[in-house]
């Protein structure tokens, strides 16, 4: 890789690697979070555009369009601090704020950062990587910051504020459920948009890593759950999405159906955690949900 270290709109010295994408590649990952919607999955509508949670598989994807190792060479190129007796990372949580749309033709830009924190949780470690993806003049379209859960790391020290907010859900009813069932073949098209964690596919590999079937991504998890929010508070307006934060609680099983509940702090604003249909369990939590403004016509 070729990234070079420089003081990011993060902070710190960060590393910038570059990171590209095309029509196919917004097309595919629309598809892989289950997405039926013509604005996302064909390039012909008037309205196509990306779909605003596309951003998160860049970290993963780079520059390539073919099938990667894992960990694929940019993720390699954001390491963890030096930790003991890790056994892989699970996607753990995002925080995501959308400052411009991104081309909807494909476009070559820059992610910026790095690891802002990690801490002791658990039996492993939380870790956070805060992210600007730019153009090469400068211009931000969105920062992030990737949650990551090391399974069984130690030996290492605290360091850095954990930036995710908490949040706790009402205990009023809330006011939209949303049932959204997730497609048996989701993680199988899900990882070619550059997650290509063998524990999402491979059923010996899952067994290895504790699990008794492959997991669903826990950001193809999320994609969904956006869909089912972008959906039911914005009619699918990806103009709309203004920001997004989450924590993956427990993994969800391909085939399962995924139930989001949502609670209106404001017509802008709104509270949310998703639910296993099958199992009851909370699979998802912390999550704010925030959009601009409607327009006025």
């Amino acid at each position: 890789m070729d990234g070079n270290s420089v003081v990011g709109p993060v902070g710190g010295a960060k590393t910038v690697e570059p990171v590209e994408y095309n029509v196919r590649d917004l097309i595919l990952y629309a598809l892989g979070i289950g997405s039926e919607d013509l604005r996302y999955i064909y390039e012909k509508h008037e309205d196509f555009a990306a779909f605003p949670t596309y951003p998160v598989v860049l970290c993963y994807k780079g520059v390539s369009y073919d099938a990667l190792p894992f960990p694929s060479p940019i993720l390699a190129a954001f390491p963890n601090p030096p930790m003991r007796n890790s056994r892989g990372p699970l996607d753990a949580g995002i925080s995501l704020e959308r400052l411009a749309e991104l081309p909807k033709g494909g476009g070559r830009l820059k992610l910026a950062g790095g690891v802002a924190s990690a801490h002791k949780k658990g039996k492993g470690a939380l870790v956070e990587r805060a992210f600007d993806l730019m153009d090469d003049t400068g211009k931000v379209y969105y920062k992030f910051v990737d949650a990551s859960y090391m399974v069984g790391a130690d030996g290492f020290e605290d360091f850095g504020p954990v930036l995710t907010k908490p949040v706790t859900v009402p205990s009023t009813p809330p006011k939209h459920r949303v049932e959204t069932k997730i497609d048996p073949r989701a993680a199988s098209l899900y990882r070619l948009s550059g997650d290509y964690n063998p524990l999402h596919v491979d059923p010996e590999f899952a067994k290895m890593s504790g699990f008794d079937a492959p997991i669903l991504h826990g950001k193809c998890t999320f994609g969904h759950a956006t869909r089912a929010l972008l959906d039911t508070l914005a009619a699918g307006d990806h103009r709309r999405f203004r920001s997004l934060q989450l924590r993956l609680v427990s993994p969800v099983i391909p085939g399962q159906t995924l139930v989001t509940e949502i609670w209106e702090v404001s017509t802008e604003d709104f509270l949310f955690q998703v639910l296993i249909k099958e199992t009851g369990k909370v699979c998802i939590g912390n999550g704010r949900f925030q959009l601009t403004p409607a327009s006025k016509m």
